[in-house]
């Protein structure tokens, strides 16, 4: 089975349930947002929307202000 590198995944039940079951566990390669556009743009999305947060912003208006904002 292959799955991401979530530290909760290493180690413990999760990894034990899996063998058990007669499958190997193979771990995708550690996150690296410089290696995938997509991740570096939610990366400037989630940090834009923090900090709209921090100003009482709900999120469903912080959201919808930095979507306007990217796409302007």
């Amino acid at each position: 089975m292959v799955i991401d590198n979530v530290s909760l995944h290493h180690g413990g039940r999760i990894e034990a349930l899996i063998e058990s079951s007669g499958c190997n566990v193979i771990y995708l390669l550690p996150y690296s947002p410089d290696l995938n556009r997509i991740e570096t743009c939610w990366a400037w999305i989630k940090s834009r929307v923090r900090k709209l947060l921090r100003d009482s912003y709900n999120l469903r208006e912080a959201i919808d202000t930095v979507l306007k904002e990217a796409t302007s």
